[in-house]
């Protein structure tokens, strides 16, 4: 009876795990719209709990993660290097007062990097893209764009 409780318990939190990203799913896309004989895009993006690694982009290409967002405590960020730029700055933070990613009834964070700086869209695909920000060097600190 022990070993059937304790299976059902395991059972239902593996089910309400997996069953709970259906309403709070996000997707986040980077893409490089840098000039084709450009340098390529490095970024790098991470939260607390993990580490998405180092990307190198060429121009044109995009890079794309998903996760479930903990409204508590979820904050994805980013940090790009491009021709001598360095910019860091949360791609998603669930302490945001107004969350730019909801769109339509899923979360989309859509960036798409430039020579000018960082655009935006909470739509994928994308059909138009609003200015950020830009370049503006901000070190080793992760600043809201």
């Amino acid at each position: 009876m022990i070993k059937y409780n304790l299976f059902l318990l395991i059972a239902s939190s593996l089910f309400l795990h997996a069953t709970s990203c259906i309403l709070t799913k996000y997707n986040v896309y980077i893409v490089s719209n840098l000039p084709p004989n450009s340098p390529p895009l490095q970024l790098h993006c991470s939260s607390k709990d993990d580490d998405l690694g180092y990307h190198t982009l060429a121009p044109g290409a995009e890079y794309q993660f998903s996760f479930c967002e903990n409204p508590l405590a979820t904050m994805f960020s980013c940090r790009f290097l491009w021709n001598g730029n360095d910019k860091g700055f949360h791609v998603y933070d669930a302490k945001w007062d107004h969350n730019r990613c909801i769109g339509n009834r899923h979360g989309v964070c859509y960036y798409a990097v430039k020579p000018e700086g960082f655009f935006f869209t909470n739509k994928y695909p994308p059909k138009e893209l609003e200015f950020l920000c830009g370049w503006d060097n901000n070190s080793n600190k992760y600043f809201v764009c």
